[in-house]
């Protein structure tokens, strides 16, 4: 599997990690291997506001900003 993370997201996940130990992979396989006991998320997952509409050019730009992220991460690896 490949996850695509911001890279802050990723700097904290991976610092916490070596504090505990482990590498952000073992994270992730404690994560799938107690999704798939439990059947659902292993914590709770909510929201603290109401969904908003999402507006057709908002759309279009969040769609923009995804592929342009492939785009770079793509190039990336092709060095």
């Amino acid at each position: 599997m490949t996850f695509r993370l911001d890279s802050q997201t990723k700097a904290r996940m991976t610092e916490i990690c070596a504090l505990l130990g482990m590498t952000t992979s073992t994270a992730f396989h404690i994560l799938a291997n107690t999704f798939g006991r439990a059947h659902c998320m292993p914590f709770s997952v909510k929201s603290n506001s109401l969904p908003s509409t999402v507006t057709h050019a908002q759309m279009l730009s969040d769609a923009d900003n995804i592929l342009s992220a492939f785009a770079q991460d793509y190039k990336r690896m092709a060095k």
